[in-house]
């Protein structure tokens, strides 16, 4: 390794940082460090780093139905009126969609992204009307929406379409969402004056369920759903990824790898990214010229476990069958104390049951201990 080599610089720049390292034989290597992916691409013949997790349009996938919906949602913002939801799994790739679409779109549609819309009712009025270039907005709200209004008509008249586009659209106040809805109120007499799309997680769904969002709810001509990347899609993924970064030979990640990564990704292709990363660093820490599946084990127990389906949560201990039996063993140990305290003989004569009976006061119930505990056959859930 050369003194300036990338190689030795990516390591340099990273020898004072704080290290949670990982030895692979080779080399020692942290796996928390930002930037790492520059270590592994002159040892792959890689020219960009194939698997970093903020979108770019370079690397979409069109496979799993990404391409077809690329296409549709563009007819939509181009041809169609109204409000348009597209829900996807946290990490599946809507946001990426959303910027590649924008970045498609003809020069007479003017897009306003909003990226984070946890706005006020105020707040996103005004947001949406400084995108659009609108400057010294009055403190009224009525204001606000006549000089909104007055610019969407002057767009209209030369010619423009105006797209809204709300992304993690599921984390609105219902507030915002219903402001949302009367902008899509403005029309002429013809035609929508705002045609808007919302981007979100599952929740987005449950969000627009609730009664006090119906009519928003009834203005949604089209939904659509951006589903998780199926086992023999997450190779043609990677591959995909690998090649848009420089890759030119053989497949780099085995069989074994793939099956692998199709069982600990869930389909996610965030997770599917940040796992691929990290098993090539340590491919890359042993200094092997293609991934395996301990490779992909190891960069596994880096990132939490999720269930199959599930969005991302670490299975609860509760859920565990060792956790099960654990408990089973304690209540079953509680009732055999139980029948050993009351079958105790004490002083005098008899046991600590009929004792205990004997010491309560006249009005109260009766207490019954059964000493001859039994258990009936378990009955099915």
């Amino acid at each position: 390794m050369t003194p300036h080599s990338p190689r030795h610089n990516a390591l340099t720049e990273n020898e004072y940082k704080p290290q949670r390292q990982t030895g692979f034989g080779c080399h020692q290597i942290d796996l928390y460090t930002p930037n790492m992916s520059s270590l592994y691409l002159d040892h792959f013949g890689l020219k960009r780093p194939p698997f970093q997790i903020t979108p770019d349009p370079d690397f979409f996938f069109s496979g799993g139905r990404r391409g077809d919906i690329l296409s549709a949602l563009l007819h939509v913002a181009t041809h169609d009126e109204g409000i348009t939801t597209m829900v996807a799994e946290v990490g599946s790739g809507k946001t990426l969609l959303s910027r590649l679409m924008i970045g498609k779109l003809p020069a007479d549609v003017c897009a306003v992204y909003l990226a984070n819309p946890f706005f006020s009712r105020d707040e996103i009025i005004e947001a949406i009307s400084r995108d659009l270039g609108l400057t010294g907005l009055v403190a009224s709200m009525e204001g606000k929406l006549a000089a909104l209004q007055h610019e969407l008509l002057r767009r209209h008249a030369s010619g423009q379409r105006v797209l809204l586009v709300i992304d993690e659209a599921h984390t609105m106040p219902i507030e915002s969402l219903e402001e949302v809805r009367l902008l899509s109120n403005i029309e002429t007499g013809q035609h929508k004056l705002v045609n808007i799309m919302l981007f979100g997680q599952p929740e987005l769904d449950d969000l627009l369920a609730e009664p006090k969002l119906r009519q928003l709810r009834d203005r949604v001509i089209h939904r659509f759903d951006l589903a998780r990347l199926h086992a023999d899609e997450i190779g043609a993924y990677i591959d995909h990824r690998l090649r848009a970064a420089g890759w030119t030979s053989a497949r780099l990640f085995s069989p074994q790898a793939l099956a692998q990564l199709v069982k600990v990704s869930d389909g996610r292709a965030r997770r599917i990214n940040l796992l691929s990363d990290k098993a090539l660093l340590a491919a890359y820490a042993q200094g092997k010229e293609s991934v395996d599946e301990h490779h992909v084990i190891s960069a596994a127990r880096e990132l939490p476990t999720v269930r199959p389906g599930a969005a991302g949560n670490v299975q609860q201990p509760w859920a565990n069958p060792v956790w099960q039996i654990a408990a089973a063993s304690l209540a079953a140990a509680g009732l055999y104390g139980l029948f050993l305290w009351a079958s105790l003989p004490i002083p005098g004569g008899g046991t600590a049951a009929s004792t205990a009976e004997k010491m309560q006061p006249a009005s109260s119930p009766t207490l019954h201990f059964d000493t001859s505990l039994t258990l009936g056959p378990r009955r099915a859930n």
